[in-house]
C-alpha cells in the first residue's frame, strides 16, 4: 500500500499571488501546499467547500500543488485558518479511501488464493483414481 502524507499549507507563493482585476481588491493568493494533491482529494476538498460556515465565503481552488484563495490580502490568516479545516477534512477523507482500497486489494488477493487452492483441488481429484 502506498502511504499517504497529509497535505499542508507550508506557505505564501509571493511570485504567483496577484490581483486578476484591478476593478476589484480581491487577489489570487496562491499558498503553497507540501505536495501536490490526488484527484480524489482535491474532491473531498472541495466537498468540505460547499457549504459557507463564515458570513464571507471566499471561493478557493487548487491549482498545481497550491490553493488559490480569492480574497482580500488582509482576510488571508482567517482564511487560512479556515483552509485548515478543509485540509484536515480531505485528508482524513483520502486516508480512509486508501485503507478501502487497501481492504479491497487484500480481499481480492484472498480471492484469488482460494480460487487457485479449489483449481488445484480440483485437478487433484479429477486425476484420483478410486
Amino acid at each position: 500500500m502506498q502511504t499517504f502524507e497529509n497535505i499542508g499549507i507550508t506557505g505564501l507563493c509571493e511570485d504567483k499571488s496577484h490581483n486578476p482585476d484591478k476593478q476589484f481588491l480581491l487577489f489570487n493568493m496562491y499558498l503553497q501546499l507540501s505536495h501536490t494533491p490526488p484527484h480524489e482529494w482535491k474532491d473531498y476538498f472541495a466537498e468540505s467547500r460547499r457549504l459557507p460556515r463564515a458570513a464571507v465565503w471566499r471561493k478557493v481552488w487548487v491549482e498545481g500543488d497550491c490553493l488559490v484563495v480569492y480574497c482580500q490580502p488582509e482576510e488571508l490568516q482567517q482564511e487560512i485558518e479556515t483552509l485548515k479545516e478543509d485540509i484536515a477534512f480531505a485528508n482524513r477523507q483520502y486516508r480512509q479511501l486508501q485503507q478501502l482500497r487497501e481492504l479491497r486489494r487484500q480481499q481480492e488477493q484472498m480471492e484469488q488464493e482460494e480460487a487457485s487452492e479449489r483449481r488445484i483441488i480440483r485437478q487433484l481429484a479429477e486425476q484420483l483414481r478410486f
